[in-house]
């Protein structure tokens, strides 16, 4: 059932189950990992609701009817699509949604790259947040009637992402429910709610993928050789999207961009330092901010992966290790900073810098930071 989500049958049991026995919530929380298809299964889900195909099963949706085709490609009437949009400045306090005319076509590729894929992130430049007033959008759009399907569907894409404001202005919406509407909320940090929201959202967590699973995936859905597939999907920690969005890149080339990052960035010399910046910023000055800062999101996946392995190391949890064609420099690596704890405070450096380059601040600082962090982590642990 729902072949367009990768793995993930345990959370497929749960909505299965609801929809047979018609006991849907009103709101649902799918929580877990990045790239591990809670974006897609709503959309599944909604599909299978409001399918028209009286050949399909009940619970089954047939791809090919005007609800189903609208709804996956973003312009169904029955289903309401929210995510992060740019205010009108970023130090103004107006709740009011401003798109330059480079920003829309941007938001417009995003949304037709989510459409022909529902694994993809939807990278917005200046979209930090959800907004109060797309939230008051949303109220307005659920007092209109419904027409044209069965039943409505509100879907929150990474809705940690409403700010203070907009989760209070939304719990209005779980608090006064709409007749014949599901709200599902998809979110990768959980903890960033009011705890308000979480106690009306029923949760179903959805799992990290397997190896197999994205390995599959990728051969069937990007044609890779299945050695390839095998290799990114070892190195992408249980998230498709992660996985593919390595295809095409010089991944050996980044991974040993790291060891020599980490070497070079603990030497205590920060001209060595400050050069090893130039290993996760791409070279020139040409290029879109947004390339930029997926390139050195990519780079700080696989430095928590490296630094993963180290911990896996250094706590005799060899048979977790990843990057095992990389253990002789892992080996070396935990020889001389195998202090747990201080592995651990650098995965906490790299988590932190990780989510500066989210909020898209400017990617220098945020990198000469995360190298003064790792030095305090680990030479000084």
């Amino acid at each position: 059932m729902w072949s367009n989500v990768i793995g993930q049958s345990r959370v497929k049991r749960i909505l299965l189950n609801a929809m047979e026995l018609e006991k849907l919530p009103g709101a649902y929380l799918f929580s877990g990992p990045e790239g591990t298809g809670k974006d897609a299964m709503a959309l599944e889900v909604a599909k299978a609701i409001n399918c028209l195909n009286p050949a399909m099963k009940a619970l089954e949706s047939c791809d090919e009817c005007a609800n189903c085709l609208s709804i996956a490609g973003f312009t169904s009437s029955v289903v309401t699509f929210v995510y992060a949009l740019p205010k009108k400045s970023e130090s103004s306090d107006s709740d009011e949604i401003d798109l330059k005319d480079n920003e829309l076509e941007v938001v417009q590729e995003q949304v037709a790259a989510k459409s022909a894929d529902p694994y993809h992130n939807l990278d917005i430049p200046r979209a930090t947040a959800i907004q109060i007033g797309q939230i008051r959008e949303l109220r307005l759009a659920l007092s209109r009637t419904l027409s044209g399907g069965k039943k409505r569907v509100v879907i929150i894409s990474e809705a940690d992402m409403m700010n203070t404001q907009a989760q209070n202005a939304f719990l209005k919406t779980l608090e006064e429910p709409h007749a014949n509407t599901l709200i599902i909320l998809t979110s990768s940090n959980a903890n960033r709610f009011v705890p308000t929201i979480l106690s009306r959202c029923q949760d179903v967590r959805f799992d990290i993928l397997s190896v197999d699973e994205i390995a599959t995936a990728l051969v069937e859905r990007e044609e890779l050789p299945q050695a390839q597939a095998e290799f990114l999907a070892r190195l992408a920690a249980g998230s498709f999207s992660r996985a593919r969005a390595m295809i095409g890149e010089d991944v050996q080339e980044m991974r040993n961009q790291i060891v020599s990052f980490l070497r070079m960035g603990l030497s205590k010399s920060r001209q060595n330092a400050a050069k090893q910046i130039d290993v996760f910023l791409p070279r020139g000055g040409g290029g879109k901010f947004l390339e930029k800062r997926q390139a050195v999101e990519q780079r700080l996946t696989l430095l928590t992966l490296w630094l993963r392995d180290a911990l896996a190391m250094a706590t005799n949890a060899e048979s977790e290790i990843i990057n095992l064609d990389q253990k002789e420099d892992l080996t070396k690596f935990v020889t001389r900073f195998g202090e747990p704890r201080g592995i651990i405070a650098a995965l906490a450096a790299t988590d932190k810098a990780m989510h500066l380059t989210k909020l898209q601040l400017m990617l220098r600082p945020v990198m000469l930071q995360l190298v003064m962090e790792l030095e305090e982590a680990l030479v000084q642990a």
